[in-house]
């Protein structure tokens, strides 16, 4: 189960020192099921894996009580000493945040979040689902900003396997002869199977809402990029950002409108709503000429992207809303 990208690797500046140099205290973990009306949590195991620096030097196992405590005696401590633990809920793992083992303190107290396991995947859908269109030399790159959203108190995983039995929890289409498929934030590359269509994610979602980032580049063909894009999960809104000029845009109609990004680059925008899965984005770029590596090039920065975001929904919100459709 993922939380927030924070690193467990503390400062290894520090001067190397063997583990019997180091103190000892006593550890408490106390899990909490924050599922309403959860499933007990007395007999969960735990895992408290102790770094030093960026080596993991020590993995010690308890069980919770009755009370979702797991206390680990004799747990070696330092300045360059963090711990992660780990609870196994209903077979999934959930972690805590990285806890720094200041030899000063003395004794330590962590917590995890756990949450009982549905394979409901109807309680997912996606809010805001931004694409980014730039060219990168003889190439197209696209960079995908997914608002991916679970609507429930339970982790979702997927009754849906694959032949090495990891759930299939959200599939992600991609446009045929895709590559360099890049993610970050909220996605573990170690969690990803890519697949000749896109990529699929193994670990269940929990609760809440999670900025979903990747980016990959479909080929030119003869100043041609043609791209299909495939909808997996129920999107209240999508919108297709280009910077304006770079070559002819056809399968869209005309853009909803056109703004400027933080540079004074004009860009515009199309934007679909509602949209189920099965449903397509289909359009095609032509009649311009791949930039060489020392053109400009448009780079999306975060910064940029959320005043983007900003603008175009102030420009949005007038609009009234049709029957059915779901604001993000």
């Amino acid at each position: 189960m993922r939380y927030s990208t924070t690193t467990v690797l503390i400062a290894s500046f520090l001067a190397w020192m063997p583990a019997a140099a180091f103190a000892q205290a006593r550890l408490t973990v106390e899990v909490k099921n924050r599922t309403a009306g959860g499933a007990p949590i007395a007999g969960d195991e735990v895992v408290l894996q102790v770094y030093r620096g960026q080596e993991q030097i020590e993995s010690l196992q308890a069980n919770a009580g009755a009370d979702g405590k797991a206390v680990f005696e004799k747990v070696l401590t330092g300045p360059s000493m963090a711990a992660v633990a780990t609870a196994k809920h209903q077979n999934m793992a959930f972690r805590s945040e990285p806890i720094a083992l200041n030899p000063a303190t003395g004794e330590f107290s962590v917590g995890v979040e756990v949450f009982d396991v549905s394979t409901d995947t109807s309680k997912l859908s996606v809010g805001v689902h931004h694409i980014m269109v730039a060219v990168r030399g003889a190439a197209l790159e696209l960079t995908e900003y997914m608002q991916l959203k679970n609507a429930s108190d339970m982790a979702i995983t997927s009754t849906k396997r694959d032949q090495q039995d990891r759930p299939f929890v959200i599939e992600v289409k991609l446009p045929q002869g895709f590559q360099d498929l890049n993610s970050s934030g909220y996605l573990e590359p170690q969690a990803l199977v890519v697949t000749p269509d896109g990529f699929y994610d193994t670990m269940a979602v929990p609760p809440g809402e999670h900025q979903v980032t990747f980016s990959y580049k479909v080929g030119i063909d003869r100043g041609t990029a043609k791209i299909v894009k495939e909808i997996t999960l129920p999107t209240a809104e999508l919108m297709l950002f280009r910077q304006h000029g770079q070559g002819k845009l056809e399968g869209l109609g005309e853009p909803n409108d056109r703004l400027a990004n933080a540079d004074g680059v004009p860009m515009e925008y199309y934007r679909r709503s509602a949209l189920k899965p099965g449903d397509r984005i289909a359009f095609q770029l032509s009649g311009f000429h791949a930039k060489k590596s020392g053109d400009y090039t448009w780079i999306v920065l975060g910064v940029v992207f959320a005043a983007l975001v900003v603008i175009a929904l102030w420009r949005l919100r007038p609009k009234p809303v049709r029957s059915g459709q779901r604001r993000a």
